[in-house]
This record gives C-alpha cells, sequence and structure tokens, in this order.
C-alpha cells in the first residue's frame, strides 16, 4: 500500500510540470516583449515605409508621432538644423509635421529652403521614379534620390567626411 501512495505522490509531481511550464512560457514572452519594445520602428524606417529614402531627415532625430489612418506625423530634433545640399542652405526647425503617403510629403512645417535672399517653407516633397521633388508652392527642384541614402548631418549635411578628409589632407601638406 505504501509503495502506491509513493507512487501517486511521484505522479503528482510529474503532473504539477504546468507550473514550470506557465513560468517558462512567461519568461519567453517577457523575453519577446522587450526584444519587440526594441524593435519600435524610428522616423527613418517609416520614411521607407513610404517609399522614401532615409536622407529626408537629418541625423539626429528624438521621436516622432505618426497617425497611420490620416498620415499625420511629426518628427522631433534637439535643436535647429541647418546645412547646404547641393548649393541651397536647408534648414529643418526643431519639430517638423505634415502629412505622409505613399512616396509623398504634404501639408509640411518646420523645413525651410533659402532662395537667393528669402528663406521660403518646403510645403511638398514627392518621389518620381529615381527622382525627389521639393515643392515651395510657386516653384519645385528635382534631385535623384540617390543623393539621400544617408541621412545628412547638421551644420556639414552630406559633405561631412569630404571636409575631414579635406582637413587631414591640409594638415599633412
Amino acid at each position: 500500500m505504501k509503495m502506491r501512495s509513493h507512487h501517486h505522490h511521484l505522479r503528482r509531481t510529474v503532473t504539477s510540470s504546468p507550473a514550470t511550464h506557465f513560468l517558462l512560457l512567461s519568461l519567453i514572452h517577457l523575453i519577446s516583449a522587450t526584444a519587440t519594445a526594441s524593435d519600435i520602428p524610428t522616423a527613418y524606417d517609416e520614411l521607407l515605409e513610404y517609399d522614401f529614402p532615409v536622407g529626408l531627415l537629418p541625423k539626429g532625430v528624438t521621436g516622432y508621432e505618426l497617425d497611420k489612418n490620416s498620415g499625420e506625423f511629426k518628427a522631433y530634433l534637439k535643436e535647429t538644423c541647418s546645412f547646404k545640399i547641393q548649393g541651397y542652405n536647408i534648414k529643418y526647425k526643431s519639430t517638423i509635421s505634415g502629412v505622409i503617403e505613399k512616396g509623398k510629403l504634404k501639408n509640411l512645417k518646420g523645413i525651410n529652403v533659402k532662395i537667393l535672399v528669402v528663406w521660403l517653407n518646403i510645403v511638398e516633397v514627392s518621389v518620381h521614379g529615381d527622382e525627389i521633388d521639393f515643392s515651395v508652392g510657386i516653384m519645385s527642384a528635382a534631385f535623384g534620390i540617390s543623393n539621400f541614402v544617408e541621412s545628412p548631418q547638421c551644420g556639414c549635411g552630406f559633405d561631412c567626411n569630404d571636409l575631414l578628409l579635406g582637413d587631414l589632407l591640409m594638415s599633412l601638406v
């Protein structure tokens, strides 16, 4: 009789493994939850989702808001950011807003370009094949999409490495 009850006790220990199983599942869920938390898409990832190159936003975006239904967005930079792209002075305010859809940014606020002596707001950006059009309303300019594969850096735009290389060469001479 004692042996049977001992055997029965052993079976109960084995059947109590669902608690261990639950603990293991909870642990796996916790690990996967932290993994997905770090996989939250960045503003640059969102640009790619809408068929834009990441170079439309400068380096240093600290956060963004995006309403997937309306396409309304806001992107935040630590501070105002300015640089030159192909002879144009560009200035990003610390908050950029607008509406994003596949291949088009519209109702833009916070990105300015200097035309002659006047700063104008870039109101729309659209992708057409391998070109990107920047519109200030009265006029627009097209650039090759390959110019925007990487994000420009505040202060030096896309020429940062060239400047560093130039300085290095000058110091060697």
